[in-house]
């Protein structure tokens, strides 16, 4: 015989009703409470791009990198650029008097907004990659999605820009008097016309102006997307964004 079976002491679990109850007073552990969901108060605010934009970038930095915000704010700058651009070529191919034109001023004006809409899409690819390929001069380190997320962050002061020129568009083009144009020449003199146009012109001033802003915003996004100083991310934005101005006031003169 065992020693427990001669001290007479029974090995059998403890039952519940063996399992003292708390005193009164005592705290007792329950099931732990849900954890709450994380708000990332590290978020930056939209608005803080025009006045702390490195700031800005470098609260991104520790975030995902997410094209929802950037899609929407090119999005809207192609919008506004494909209503200006439906007006001109309504305008323009309205004023057409020439057999099987007649009257399609209206899907001349669609197909120019959708390319519109196109080219502002495609301009902010290229003026990426394009930064993407310079900064690599500088050892530039960085993924290429948050660069153009960056990038298209970078063109919100060309919203403002952009509602500006459909202003000063609207107003010129419906004080335009439309003539019969009847020959290949009298449409071309008659557009040529347009472009040089005082008000037109200060329409492409403002896009300018407006994209120097973008440009300064877009240094300290590729400074902080790409690790460089901001000499780098200097030149890396300034160089092709110069060449841009330069061929746009050329064209302007000329």
């Amino acid at each position: 015989m065992s020693d427990v079976e001669r001290d007479g002491t029974d090995l059998a679990e403890p039952g519940p009703a063996d399992i003292a109850a708390p005193e009164h007073g005592e705290i007792t552990a329950g099931p732990a409470p849900p954890t709450p969901r994380r708000v990332d108060a590290t978020h930056p605010s939209l608005l803080e791009i025009f006045t702390n934009p490195r700031g800005f970038f470098e609260a991104l930095e520790t975030e995902p990198v997410s094209l929802r915000m950037p899609v929407l704010i090119v999005l809207a700058i192609g919008v506004l650029g494909a209503i200006s651009a439906y007006q001109l070529f309504a305008v323009l191919m309205g004023a057409m008097a020439i057999p099987g034109v007649e009257g399609l001023g209206g899907v001349f004006g669609i197909i120019g907004a959708i390319s519109t809409l196109i080219f502002t899409l495609l301009l902010w690819v290229i003026y990426t990659a394009i930064f993407f390929v310079i900064s690599m001069i500088f050892h530039g380190r960085g993924d290429f999605n948050r660069l153009l997320s960056y990038v298209g962050y970078g063109h919100l002061p060309q919203v403002i820009g952009g509602i500006v020129s459909l202003v000063l568009t609207w107003s010129y083009l419906s004080a335009l008097r439309v003539p019969a144009l009847a020959t290949p020449q009298a449409i071309t003199a008659w557009t040529l016309s347009i472009t040089k146009d005082p008000t037109m012109r200060l329409t492409t001033v403002v896009g300018l102006l407006f994209l120097l802003w973008s440009a300064n915003i877009w240094i300290f996004g590729v400074s902080t997307g790409r690790k460089l100083s901001t000499r780098d991310a200097a030149i890396t934005v300034g160089v092709p964004v110069l060449l841009f101005i330069l061929y746009s006031v050329y064209s302007l003169v000329v």
